[in-house]
């Protein structure tokens, strides 16, 4: 009988070799910042500096809670991040194409135009400061052209002027239909039209990100990523995915345990929806995006393609909090600013929760015999009534009721009150005007100590700045390699310079001239000086910019 031979599995081509190398090496990347993560938010007690801002403060059944961390927040978030920032675009010094001034305020018209829309930079702004507190805070630009439903469909198209004024008819007098320049057919509007938020800041849960274990020093880190998570039957809808592979995804995260990863047959719920994550990653030294996913039947990358042009590095804007961990074990992740409050907010309530209980103990109380007073009603007006000239009967007077005497605290409690006062303030950098608790006996001392705070806000703030100075130069470069329609703005002003020069480009005129007819600089100014709808192309944007923030725009005037 001849012998079986055994069927061998043939070896895979050294292209695919080579994919599951990267995978494996993708994997243990993603599995080094999971755990930098979880250690880093265990040692600098996170959840906890998060749970005092919500009042949930140790020990948790002790009756009164004063939550200061709170309040303190709360006056420090007025002062870092009030409104919306204003970007400035300037020309970049010594670029081979100098722009405009005209350029460059269109420039600033183009980002005021995205950061205002929906106000989607302040309100995702303020979710990245506030995280900042805890974590560090993100913000992701997002090139989103997605068609939606279109709700003029059907209707005409009219011409419009330059001043997006509609063009009326001479003949008729009414607003003149747009034609097809082929055909001469009237035009109308699509069934579907690209949705206004193409171009949008978007918030990032800190907490999702992936960072590596490179430092404090983000321009030396080589990569990083961020876990995503999306119903199911939106991963198999997104396009970026080959098809192939979209028809195999399967959940893989519960809604109840997000960090948990879901089995390959998981048991839902009958309202639990089916959610899949994946990690988003950027390889900053070779110029690659991937798309990794745990627990699916196949293996291998869902993307593996070089960085769009229209991303430079990355997408996300870092704000890496307020004091890096330099040592003695570097980390990418930063001291909590709210770590160093915990221990004074506990101690805190433990010595109000004394006083509250020593001022009940220290109510005046009495004790008498049960013969001393015919009823309880005569017991009460002896001993509690606040009117003048009221009798109250007994029964015996020579057995009236006694008065206990109750011992006041110890006084070193209120001392370490007083104490505990002055630490919070010198720890959280916030004077006690700020926090409708003077500390300070003139005017001068008070000024003094706001000017202390006042530089420990401002190195925040200067933080703050280069962050969104960050965020903008990434959608500004986003937008110069993305737009395709036009966009309207708003521009004001022109410069005397600006109008010389068009003056002299669009009608000849000589600059010298406006000197004997200055009516005509007035009237151009008056033109185009005030805000004007203007649509923008690609080529407008096409110079080399530095976009940076106003210091301050970004704080109440009141203040």
């Amino acid at each position: 009988m001849a012998e079986r031979r055994r069927r061998k599995t043939p070896p895979l081509p050294p292209e695919r070799v080579e994919d599951l190398k990267k995978v494996e090496e993708w994997q243990f990347k993603i599995g080094q910042a999971r755990r930098i993560k979880k250690e880093w938010e265990t040692e600098y007690r996170v959840e906890k500096c998060e749970l005092a801002l919500l009042g949930k403060q140790e020990p948790a059944d002790q009756g009164l809670k004063v939550n200061k961390t709170w309040a303190t927040w709360k006056t420090g978030m007025a002062n870092l991040y009030y409104k919306a920032p204003k970007f400035f675009v300037r020309a970049r010094a010594g670029s081979a194409n100098p722009a405009s001034e005209q350029q460059t305020a269109i420039g600033e018209g183009v980002m005021a135009a995205i950061a205002d829309r929906d106000h989607n930079l302040k309100h995702a702004g303020k979710l990245a400061v506030h995280q900042s507190y805890f974590r560090i805070g993100v913000l992701k630009i997002i090139h989103d052209p997605r068609m939606e439903p279109n709700p003029l469909a059907g209707k005409v198209i009219l011409e419009r002027s330059p001043a997006n004024e509609p063009v009326l008819d001479p003949l008729t007098g009414e607003p003149r239909p747009m034609r097809d320049p082929r055909t001469g057919e009237i035009l109308k509007e699509p069934d579907e039209v690209l949705t206004d938020q193409v171009y949008r800041f978007q918030w990032v849960d800190s907490a999702a990100m992936l960072l590596p274990d490179e430092g404090p020093d983000l321009q030396q880190w080589t990569w990083l990523g961020e876990e995503i998570t999306v119903p199911l039957e939106d991963a198999k809808e997104d396009e970026r995915f080959p098809k192939a592979l979209r028809q195999q995804l399967v959940a893989n995260a519960a809604v109840a345990s997000p960090d948990a990863p879901r089995p390959k047959t998981p048991s839902l719920g009958p309202h639990e929806p089916e959610l899949f994550r994946y990690c988003e990653c950027y390889d900053l030294k070779r110029q690659r995006w991937y798309v990794l996913a745990e627990g699916q039947n196949f293996d291998g990358f869902l993307v593996d393609e070089s960085v769009p042009d229209w991303i430079d590095d990355h997408p996300y804007a870092i704000l890496p909090g307020y004091t890096r961990i330099l040592g003695p074990k570097p980390s990418p992740w930063p001291l909590p600013l709210v770590e160093p409050w915990l221990d004074l907010a506990q101690e805190y309530n433990i010595r109000r929760r004394q006083m509250m209980e020593g001022a009940k103990r220290s109510a005046r109380k009495g004790v008498y015999e049960e013969a001393t007073f015919p009823d309880v009603d005569e017991a009460l007006k002896a001993l509690k009534d606040p009117g003048d000239m009221v009798f109250a009967k007994v029964n015996d007077v020579n057995r009236p009721p006694v008065m206990l005497q109750a011992q006041d605290l110890n006084p070193a409690i209120y001392k370490d009150y007083t104490a505990l006062q002055a630490d919070w303030r010198e720890t959280t950098g916030q004077t006690g005007a700020r926090l409708t608790d003077p500390d300070s006996n003139t005017a001068t001392e008070a000024a003094f100590a706001e000017r202390e705070a006042g530089l420990r806000e401002a190195d925040m703030q200067d933080v703050i700045n280069d962050w969104l100075a960050t965020a903008g130069l990434k959608m500004w470069k986003c937008i110069k390699q993305t737009l395709t329609l036009d966009l309207w703005i708003q521009v004001r002003k022109m410069s005397d310079r600006e109008i010389q020069g068009y003056l002299q480009r669009v009608y000849g005129i000589d600059p010298q001239m406006l000197q004997m007819v200055p009516a005509l600089q007035q009237e151009v100014r008056r033109r185009f000086g005030t805000q004007v709808w203007l649509p923008v192309t690609r080529q407008e944007l096409d110079f080399e910019a530095d976009v940076t923030v106003q210091p301050g725009s970004t704080r109440p005037k009141n203040l």
